[in-house]
């Protein structure tokens, strides 16, 4: 067992035991031990018992990151809320003593503040946070078409010397 298996030691790994060992452990010849180990396949148990345990550790790390990327979120959609409520309350508290209006440098601080705490919520989500836009028609060739005419083209005339620069 403690050659398959392993022991635990104090700080937690496990260690397993050598042939050697175990014959002197259990006075065995270790000839005798080591046809056991063969017979019964020790080293492909072990092995078996190496894949197993590590999955399972494997399986528990992701389980236990998963948890703390889900409280690391958590976390950081609570500031950005904060955050995207302070600058309600600065515009609000503004509006209510009928201050005078805020500066542009005010006003784009403000809402730089807010974009930035909406991007961090939504990161936090897991959302994107960058606009993408495409504007192309893959299926319309014409126009690549048409360049690699004018392309062939000038070749052409270049072969034939009637044109002697390109720009």
């Amino acid at each position: 067992m403690s050659f398959v298996q392993g022991i635990p030691d104090a700080q937690g790994f496990r260690r397993t035991a050598s042939i050697e060992s175990l014959a002197q452990e259990h006075n065995l010849s270790v000839n005798t031990l080591y046809k056991l180990a063969q017979r019964e396949d020790w080293k492909g148990q072990r092995h078996k018992f190496d894949s197993e345990y590590q999955g399972k550790l494997d399986q528990q790390r992701i389980k236990d990151m998963a948890e703390e990327s889900r409280k690391f979120d958590s976390a950081c959609l609570s500031i950005a809320k904060g955050l995207i409520s302070r600058v309600g309350a600065n515009l609000r508290d503004a509006q209510d003593k009928d201050a005078t209006e805020f500066t542009p440098s005010q006003l784009d601080s403000l809402a730089g503040a807010a974009l930035k705490a909406q991007k961090f919520a939504k990161l936090a989500l897991g959302e994107n946070t960058d606009n993408i836009s495409i504007n192309a028609d893959i299926r319309d060739d014409n126009s690549f078409r048409r360049a690699m005419e004018m392309l062939d083209e000038l070749e052409q005339a270049k072969r034939s010397g009637s044109v002697t620069t390109t720009h």
